[in-house]
């Protein structure tokens, strides 16, 4: 200040220059109150990464090649800084602190998926009660009905995915296959409407298509790729909070559902009027009609709404993700062998074991014979069945369709809102309102957290590390983290290592019609499918109780 004064001082008035001093020492002591406020570790601004000249936003360059230039800049910003893509000015969130996202109650995924695709009122336009916006109901219904009861369902999973792929492609010598999503979609929503809904239910065409249907427009509401479009969300929230579109689809589960439900009714009463005990049916309905009092469901519109947006997120993401892993065994056709080797000497040592505990039942005279055993738990008919506990062991299966998950992820993804200001244990603040994204490419591809290659496929990378497919933590984040992890997941994951079992077993081949598309193949969604069919080849010689 002083150097500028003196430059000029010889044509400053005096009265100027009594108050340029203070004005000097002024702006001098709110320079450095900046500079204490800026070095202050509970008060940092977040740098923005500047847009390429010629761009208007990042979105260009992450198209381009999101690894790089996520990892240019986090060494050049740090783990946290600002980007501008997918219409939004986004907080990029990396490395360790992402947990702190994941476990701060502050931070809202529904909140952030709404405000870009009003996916709400999407749900929300077929409920009557439970319309929290933060679906505690829908998690609970999961938590307590479906993952307890997995090994009951995965019988009737196995039936259902067995059927439609021995109806739709049954033994074949290289069957060409144009859409296998549509076949995936069959698998998935018939499989779906049997533990959601029940066999009865199940097996009217009507309803599976009503699933895929939903599915679709699902697909389309949440879609990444309309999210760059400002106007969808207010187009969405407009549309589905006044017309209702979906009520069609509530009526044709409506429709199916009421005369089942009657059916039982009547079979419980007469079942009570007899003094025996009913056989109450395995399936989620059952389940929510016995206990209606704990989840008070309006009447049978409402419990069908709330059923249909289980199924629908269920066929989307599992259709989604299997459709993808037919594509990787088509990709890395050297995993197929290893995996179906894996499958057969399961089954084997469970057939071994089971005839060994026959063999023990028998010498305590617990059992005379054995065709004493046939209709029981120990039935060898039912040896090399596809059970849960089979599936679980299949160690192999388990870890590629966990390296699919972690391989083909967008690497900015899962964006939450700030319901509240946030300060983060860096100093940080995150302002209420910002949207915030996780840098899945900090955890995803990296050393630290990955080891060997993480930019690389390798199906069998989990083996022997206690990383299960459905473990949700830091280092693996397609399900979400803490409290808000996805409760479905244990279902989805079983379903999805099922597929994989089931054309492993069946088909000693799966090759793309066009190999040129491997890349669009791996990283491929809903909406957005690889333009390239697949070709299957049926295994010439199966084996004995083969899955």
């Amino acid at each position: 200040m002083i150097g500028l004064l003196s430059a000029n001082s010889g044509s400053m008035p005096i009265d100027a220059l009594k108050v340029a001093v203070p004005l000097g020492i002024g702006l001098a002591s709110a320079a450095l109150l900046t500079f204490k406020m800026t070095s202050n570790p509970y008060d940092k601004s977040i740098p923005n990464i500047p847009i390429r000249k010629g761009d208007s936003s990042h979105d260009k360059e992450l198209d381009e090649n999101q690894d790089e230039f996520l990892l240019r800049c986090e060494e050049e910003y740090g783990p946290i800084f600002n980007v501008k893509a997918l219409n939004q000015d986004l907080t990029v969130i990396s490395g360790p602190m992402v947990r702190e996202v994941f476990m701060n109650e502050s931070f809202s995924f529904g909140d952030a998926i709404d405000t870009l695709t009003g996916v709400r009122a999407f749900l929300m336009s077929v409920l009557k009660s439970h319309k929290d916006i933060d679906s505690r109901i829908t998690h609970d219904i999961v938590r307590d009905n479906i993952s307890p009861n997995l090994p009951l369902f995965t019988p009737r999973i196995v039936e259902q995915l067995k059927r439609v792929v021995d109806e739709q492609l049954g033994y074949c010598e290289g069957k060409i296959v144009e859409k296998p999503i549509k076949i995936v979609q069959d698998m998935i929503a018939y499989a779906m409407a049997n533990v959601f809904m029940g066999p009865e239910v199940a097996k009217e065409r009507i309803v599976i298509d009503t699933f895929i249907q939903v599915t679709y427009e699902f697909g389309v509401v949440v879609g990444r790729e309309n999210r760059k479009n400002s106007w969808h969300a207010w187009s969405n929230k407009t549309k589905y909070g006044i017309l209702n579109p979906l009520q069609k689809h509530i009526k044709v589960l409506t429709d199916a559902a009421g005369p089942v439900i009657e059916e039982r009714r009547r079979q419980e009463v007469e079942a009570n009027e007899n003094g025996v005990e009913w056989d109450r049916p395995l399936d989620i309905m059952q389940r929510l009609l016995d206990n209606n009092e704990k989840y008070g469901f309006i009447d049978l519109e409402d419990l069908c709404g709330h059923l249909l947006i289980l199924i629908l997120v269920s066929v989307h993401t599992t259709t989604d993700t299997s459709t993808n892993l037919l594509y990787y065994l088509a990709c890395f056709p050297e995993y197929h062998e290893p995996l179906f080797q894996e499958q057969q000497e399961v089954l084997g040592q469970i057939e071994a074991e089971r005839e060994e505990l026959r063999q023990s039942k028998l010498q305590s005279g617990e059992f005379e014979s054995a065709e004493e055993f046939v209709g029981t738990e120990l039935d060898p008919a039912h040896d090399r069945d596809l059970s849960a506990a089979a599936v679980k062991r299949m160690v192999k299966m388990d870890s590629f369709v966990r390296e699919i998950f972690r391989y083909r992820m967008t690497r900015l993804e899962l964006m939450h809102l700030a319901r509240k200001p946030v300060t983060l244990s860096n100093g940080m603040r995150i302002a209420k309102g910002q949207m915030v994204v996780i840098n899945l490419r900090s955890l995803h591809q990296s050393h630290e957290y990955q080891g060997e290659d993480p930019a690389e496929f390798r199906p069998f990378r989990f083996l022997g590390k206690a990383k299960a497919a459905t473990k949700a933590a830091t280092d693996f984040l397609p399900f979400g983290m803490g409290r808000h992890a996805c409760p479905g997941r244990f279902l989805a994951i079983q379903e999805l290592k099922t597929v994989g079992v089931l054309m492993v077993s069946r088909y000693s081949k799966i090759e793309m019609i066009d190999p040129s598309h491997k890349k669009r193949a791996l990283l491929s969604r809903i909406g957005e499918p690889c333009p390239s069919g697949l070709i299957f080849t049926s295994r010439t010689a199966p084996t004995k109780g083969e899955a």
